[in-house]
């Protein structure tokens, strides 16, 4: 029987790395693999005999010796489980394995960009300064180096170009790097169902078919640049645009004072944390995402694969599949977020209804469902 281990910190279906672990380890299982999951917190029991967990135990000692300690403990299991015949996929900060994925891009690189969440200077300064004190900063670079530069390391897969470049930028790597990109439900994201709940969708959030419906989803309002997307929208207001903007992700409450002093309330929706984000994708016209950092934006699939137009920063990861003329350079600029959306707009509902089109079919060749194979293609290559 073929053998893998896979190391995660955690094995659940809470987040979209864990959900990825969790459902790729039974996936392998389900095609005959013997699979052993090495994680630090088990939140899910596994549905599969095929799989085995082991539960290590690491100090509560902050985030970084956490990590650090997981890491130590994943090497020594792991070069048992190398004379076992298992080959080693690590998914999250450990530094011994075959194949690593890394999904969520070079640590170093994030907190120079999440510095922008603050609009502030002397906050992003002190932000700078607090992370670089912490010893987790510190210890999560010492992984990302001993993990990138590792001569047992074999492969490394990365979901975007955008994450390609960091590793490259900032490690001197001797593994391969291979792109492949996270995947989008087909079933539930695609042109046809938008064409056939626009109209219902809209009319139940009280939008009618003549409004330019702007969207927005993030679960994460600050690191996703929703703070510079309003003040944007607020300029293109005073210019005489008409638009209603529509978001989820986060509740209202936290951001109706901002809304209200820039004079959008009446413009914007915002439907909080909900199970059915399509209904944000549904009833757009042009999503924008002018996200600050995003290793491999899924939000951005999603609403290609809607056949909806994007606008995107090229800090978004899947921003890459865009065309430049959708690129938002600098997130952080409220008045190039507005340029771009006001230049979509200008474009006319015929040209950006082809645009959504072309989107649509480039995010079909990346059906979710195929992903997996991928990854077992992998793991086959390096036995």
């Amino acid at each position: 029987m073929k053998r893998v281990a896979l190391f995660y910190k955690s094995f659940s279906l809470s987040g979209g790395q864990e959900r990825f672990v969790y459902n790729f380890a039974h996936y392998l299982a389900e095609k005959g693999w013997r699979v052993k999951v090495i994680t630090s917190k088990v939140k899910e029991k596994a549905r599969n005999r095929n799989i085995e967990i082991t539960e290590v135990t690491v100090p509560n000692l902050g985030r970084g010796f956490r990590n650090l300690f997981f890491a130590l403990r994943c090497e020594k299991i792991g070069k048992e489980l190398k004379k076992e015949g298992y080959r080693l996929f690590g998914f999250g900060k450990t530094f011994y394995q075959d194949i690593y994925r890394s999904g969520g891009g070079v640590h170093k690189f994030y907190v120079k960009r999440a510095q922008l969440k603050f609009e502030d200077r002397i906050r992003r300064k002190s932000y700078l300064f607090r992370k670089k004190l912490s010893p987790s900063y510190h210890l999560t670079n010492l992984i990302e180096k001993l993990t990138f530069e590792s001569k047992d390391l074999k492969l490394i897969v990365a979901p975007t170009e955008f994450v390609k470049n960091q590793i490259e930028e900032n490690f001197k790597v001797k593994a391969e790097i291979r792109i492949i990109r996270n995947g989008v439900d087909l079933k539930r994201f695609n042109l046809e169902k938008r064409l056939e709940k626009r109209d219902s969708f809209r009319e139940e959030l009280g939008l009618t078919g003549k409004d330019f419906v702007i969207g927005y989803v993030s679960s994460n309002f600050k690191l996703k640049g929703f703070q510079y997307l309003i003040k944007a929208l607020a300029s293109l207001k005073r210019e005489g645009v008409d638009f209603k903007f529509i978001a989820a992700g986060e509740s209202y409450k936290a951001w109706r004072k901002l809304i209200e002093k820039l004079n959008l309330k009446e413009e914007t929706i915002l439907l909080g944390r909900v199970r059915e984000v399509e209904r944000v994708y549904f009833s757009s016209d042009l999503f924008v995402y002018p996200t600050l950092f995003d290793a491999s934006a899924n939000v951005i699939l999603e609403a290609m694969a809607s056949g909806l137009p994007v606008v995107a920063s090229r800090f978004s990861g899947t921003g890459e599949l865009l065309p430049s003329c959708s690129i938002i350079e600098r997130p952080e600029d409220p008045l190039e977020i507005s340029r771009r959306i006001r230049q979509a707009i200008e474009r006319g509902r015929e040209e950006l209804q082809l645009e959504g089109f072309r989107n649509y079919t480039t995010a079909s060749s990346f059906p979710q469902e195929e992903v997996f194979g991928k990854y077992e293609e992998l793991v086959e290559e390096i036995s």
